[in-house]
């Protein structure tokens, strides 16, 4: 066949192009069939890959052959194509007369004389033929090998680059199946455990509180006169229950939140009457402390959407957590302002502050800072508050040292104006 190495560059720089591109593989392999046989100036042109039990051939894209010679059957791998499997360019002069040919009558119905067939590689292993067909006694020439050869890795690198996406993407659908049903087990387990925390924290409760109500009429002195040191190991009980309830307590609003229950306290707020019972609920430990609170909130804000127990539970934690981890005579600075459509709230204290490897944890179940001692909480306090500021759609997040005194903490949240449509439920741990 008289072609100049040039135009089979020419061809086959067009053809790698087709087959680089994002075409699906069926429209790749089509172009690349048509572009071979005009390129060569052949009758026709196939592709044709083994069937998965290895047996016989199955056309996967073609041109120039009739739908009626395509769909005459799958190709057996007789001697011809048996060779071209093993590695080697196999060609027929005569494709009317060569026992070899498996469908020589429908050869010659289609008009085919000469062919020649190549061996498709696919990471590593030979799994089909590129076929060409002509109309005439041809002898295919060395040029002509080596074209057909670039052009069998072309089409075997596009239908690798196929079975490799169609193998990631099973692969991916499966691990996706797998972690969504990993996912509902573990969610359907983590309810089950929340249900029984509630539960046992609920079934503890009220003993714990019956004890502790004796010892506080036993150390009342109204079950008789106690010693000294009976005094003191009835005191010593009576915090241990404390520390209990208070445990139990926290257990029980974090399987409540968890389960949803929030959503059934929402109501149009102001935060005014929030701000006030959440300040007269720990004013009285601020002063015993001498600590100085400054209030400064904004006029006429805007009212959001939440649960009033549960936003006066998070300003009282914060300010207690304030106050409690600061040294006597300290002070507290407390801002209420509506800032870019959301209520910005801001605690500022003088107190001890976080250190700065705490600061991405501090938020955690049971979480302490290191700079805290033993028994001065459950550890579920802030991240009770920031379960609580998600479920109103807000954010949470803390600074420290503050940044205009250089010492104490900065705790601030955002709660979204009533009617706002804000949905998204964001936490952050820590924000410059």
């Amino acid at each position: 066949m008289e072609k100049r190495p040039l135009d089979y560059y020419k061809a086959l720089y067009k053809i790698a192009s087709e087959v680089g591109s994002t075409l699906p593989v069926e429209k790749e392999l089509s172009a690349l069939v048509k572009s071979t046989a005009k390129a060569i100036g052949a009758k026709g042109c196939s592709i044709l890959l083994l069937t998965d039990d290895e047996g016989k051939l199955v056309h996967m894209a073609s041109c120039g052959l009739s739908d009626s010679y395509i769909r005459k059957g799958l190709v057996d791998l007789d001697p011809i194509t048996a060779e071209a499997l093993r590695g080697k360019p196999m060609i027929v002069r005569d494709a009317t007369t060569d026992s070899r040919v498996q469908y020589q009558e429908q050869a010659k119905m289609e008009g085919i004389v000469s062919m020649i067939s190549l061996p498709l590689m696919i990471h590593g292993r030979v799994a089909g033929i590129l076929r060409v067909y002509t109309d005439h006694l041809t002898q295919f020439s060395a040029a002509d090998i080596a074209f057909l050869s670039g052009i069998a890795n072309s089409g075997a690198t596009a239908i690798g680059k196929d079975q490799m996406y169609a193998a990631m993407e099973e692969h991916y659908k499966n691990s996706l199946k797998e972690k969504t049903e990993e996912l509902a087990s573990l969610e359907e387990a983590k309810n089950k455990l929340i249900g029984s925390i509630s539960v046992v924290a609920h079934d503890l409760k009220s003993p714990l509180a019956a004890i502790q109500s004796y010892f506080k009429v036993m150390l009342g002195g109204y079950a008789g006169e106690l010693s000294e040191k009976q005094q003191q190991m009835i005191e010593r009980s009576s915090v241990r229950i404390d520390e209990l309830l208070n445990l139990i307590s926290d257990l029980l609003d974090l399987s409540r939140i968890e389960m949803g229950q929030i959503t059934q306290e929402m109501d149009d707020l102001s935060l005014d009457q929030i701000m006030e019972s959440a300040i007269e609920s720990i004013r009285v430990l601020a002063d015993e402390k001498h600590i100085a609170m400054t209030l400064n909130i904004q006029r006429d804000l805007p009212h959001v959407r939440g649960s009033a127990n549960r936003l006066q539970q998070v300003l009282a934690n914060l300010l207690g957590n304030a106050i409690k981890f600061m040294p006597d005579g300290g002070s507290v600075i407390l801002q209420l302002s509506e800032t870019n459509g959301k209520i910005l709230c801001t605690i500022r204290d003088t107190g001890i502050g976080i250190p700065e490897e705490d600061i991405p944890h501090i938020f955690e179940d049971f979480y302490r800072a290191g700079n805290v001692e033993k028994g001065s909480g459950t550890g579920l306090g802030l991240s009770i508050a920031k379960r609580i500021i998600q479920a109103h759609g807000g954010e949470i997040w803390v600074k420290s040292p503050c940044a205009d005194t250089g010492v104490g903490s900065e705790f601030v949240f955002t709660l979204p104006i009533s009617g706002s449509g804000e949905t998204e439920c964001k936490t952050s741990e820590s924000k410059e």
